[in-house]
């Protein structure tokens, strides 16, 4: 053993997470795709004059889009 190297003691322990696991929770939403086909390009278009006028961007966009058909579809304050 070299004297110059101090020796130390391994903690074999796993550190401790600051919060329960329980506390987290798994949202199954997951990711969504949307495909345009090669006649969709006016859709395209739309959702770049929108994202310009809102200040969004594509997915931002889309939760406000959905949100605010909702209220207008069932009536519910969401926003």
């Amino acid at each position: 053993m070299n004297p110059f190297i101090p020796q130390t003691i391994l903690n074999l322990e796993m550190p401790k997470a600051k919060y329960p696991q329980d506390t987290f929770t798994q949202d199954a939403t997951g990711k969504r795709h949307v495909s345009y086909g090669r006649r969709d390009i006016h859709i395209k278009e739309a959702e770049e004059r929108l994202m310009t006028k809102y200040h969004m961007g594509y997915s931002q966009l889309h939760k406000y889009l959905v949100l605010k058909e909702g209220i207008n579809q069932f009536s519910t304050p969401f926003l």
